[in-house]
């Protein structure tokens, strides 16, 4: 069935190629209560339409939009709320409670929405927690995009991926404070509750402080997933991955995850064998061979670095019941040893220290509690980060959205981490080294490095990351030197770029970057591409995929 799921890929991406560019056409939206809510549910006209079919609602940076119930979309029509142009403080989103004290979460949507430049609050205009679910996602083959965006709080999960076929894409963003106190089972960054997902893409953002799963998939199938250049701190559950499709998890760093440790087994060789080894990464078998053989499958997982802190070590070393977490346990390790799609490759365990990261302190009282009291979640001590405290915005305004003195997590440069990623860049989320983000960005898409060792085989491999964007890496393998062309196609095989035009290359490996521009140097479409490689008389195809 491998050639049904081609074909569905390609259906999906190809209609993302054709879509045309339109004009946007903004209405600004003054800060206050209720005037975003107003906004959108206004903006129709008589009959009842959109007034623009290409509106986006613009917010005033530092402004303050206390809403009267979710945002939903108008007539299904897609959403998109923006932060006008500026380097002010962002627009600052808050629930806000009705007569009875209750108050709902920020965003329920019925259609396609696109969230850029804004802070989300889950801890309502009285101070309380209210938000469960803040980004609640409902169309059946919807696409939603978070870029810019700093989401604060939430009592289960940010991103709550309610209906199948639905694409996410997080970019540049913050996730902070995922935790119901009196049931901390709850408290996840990413669910798919078990619906199947087309694409999950997150790239240069941070998460941090959550109680459970990272990303939690309830055992539904996600098609396509890609954590590229992501940095995850004191997550306390796994990235459950389990039936990805096409999987790709390169350049993170992950400190102090599954902070509270794991109830070690009374036969550890036993639990071994079991594959009950407490995961970061979660695979597991699709068991949907209609669909696709588990040989099919591909997941890279490619120059990570993850670790602990001292005192979180010392807190699990001291306690004889816990155990450490393992990358990924035996279970996982099976499809790497066996199928030629897996890869793990240059993942590394090590002690990054940040500059300005929340103490470990708060989630080792935490954990240690929660030890002493039976797991009875009566009175759990508060383990989240927020530097401005919690109050009703009456008494202290400053209380909701980024503090002047927020964290920060970026690192030394002569960690191991700084140079740890493809092409020598820094690990994690680079938007805490901007300088290092703008040479990224900019990558030379030509740039060839070779390996001098001569390889028995011609070969070609799949591109890294895949999908992509803005950039992605193409290897190849000659066995002797040989005139080479490398050509990117279109999905209606036109030719779009020229990597490589004939020039002799020697015999060794090789590397080439393409950035996702056409030979004139605009920027392509997302989409499905064909890259070519003709050496000598030897020629080699594969597909690749560009996410924007």
């Amino acid at each position: 069935m491998k050639v049904l799921f081609t074909i569905l890929l390609s259906t999906t991406f190809c209609c993302l190629l054709v879509m045309p560019a339109v004009a946007q056409d903004y209405l600004d939206v003054e800060p206050g209560y209720e005037t975003l809510n107003l906004a959108i549910e206004g903006d129709t006209t008589a009959a009842g339409e959109p007034v623009s079919q290409n509106r986006v609602y613009r917010l005033q940076r530092g402004g303050y939009y206390l809403l009267n119930g979710s945002i939903q979309n108008s007539k299904d029509m897609p959403l998109v709320i923006v932060a006008a142009e500026g380097d002010g403080a962002l627009p600052i989103i808050i629930p806000a409670t009705d007569e009875t004290g209750a108050s709902s979460r920020a965003f329920a949507l019925p259609a396609d929405c696109t969230l850029r430049n804004l802070y989300v609050s889950g801890i309502d205009n009285l101070g309380n927690q209210a938000s469960k679910n803040m980004f609640r996602l409902e169309k059946t083959g919807g696409r939603y995009i978070v870029d810019g965006c700093f989401f604060d709080h939430d009592a289960q999960a940010f991103v709550r991926m309610n209906a199948d076929d639905q694409k996410l894409y997080i970019y540049d963003s913050i996730f902070r404070n995922s935790i119901l106190l009196a049931g901390p089972g709850n408290g996840r960054f990413i669910d798919t509750r078990g619906n199947t997902v087309d694409t999950m893409m997150v790239q240069n953002s941070t998460f941090y402080m959550c109680s459970s799963s990272m990303v939690r998939d309830g055992g539904g199938i996600i098609q396509n997933v890609l954590f590229d250049h992501v940095t995850v701190y004191q997550g306390n559950g796994n990235f459950a991955f389990n039936k990805v499709l096409n999987g790709h998890f390169n350049d993170c760093l992950i400190i102090d995850a599954r902070w509270e440790g794991d109830v070690e087994p009374t036969d550890p060789a036993a639990a071994l064998a079991d594959s009950l080894e407490t995961d970061i990464i979660s695979i597991d078998s699709l068991n949907a061979p209609d669909l696709m053989s588990e040989g099919e499958r591909a997941f890279q997982l490619k120059n990570n670095i993850y670790g602990w802190t001292p005192e979180v070590t010392e807190f699990i070393a001291g306690i004889d019941s816990l155990q450490k977490a393992v990358l990924f346990n035996a279970r996982a390790q099976r499809y790497f040893d066996v199928f030629d799609g897996f890869v793990d490759e240059n993942n590394v365990e090590d002690t990054v220290v940040f500059s300005d990261a929340p103490a470990p302190a708060n989630v080792i009282t935490f954990a240690q509690y929660r030890i002493d009291t039976g797991f009875s979640d009566e009175n759990n001590p508060d383990p989240r980060a927020d530097r401005n405290g919690l109050a009703a915005l009456s008494e202290d305004p400053e209380s909701i959205g980024p503090a002047p003195d927020e964290y920060d997590f970026d690192y030394n440069t002569d960690a191991q981490a700084y140079t740890h990623a493809a092409g020598g860049f820094p690990v994690g989320d680079l938007n805490w080294f901007p300088d290092k983000k703008a040479e990224w960005e900019t990558w030379v898409t030509t740039d060839i490095t070779e390996n001098n060792a001569t390889p028995s085989t011609f070969s070609m491999k799949q591109n890294y990351p895949n999908p992509f964007n803005p950039t992605t890496t193409i290897d190849f393998a000659l066995n002797k030197s040989s005139q080479v062309e490398l050509i990117v196609y279109n999905a209606l095989g036109q030719k779009i770029r020229t990597l490589m035009d004939g020039k002799i290359q020697a015999a060794g490996t090789h590397s080439i970057n393409w950035d996702g521009r056409n030979d004139n140097g605009t920027k392509v479409a997302s989409g499905i591409y064909m890259y070519q490689i003709k050496a000598g008389n030897q020629v080699e195809t594969k597909k690749m995929v560009l996410m924007k």
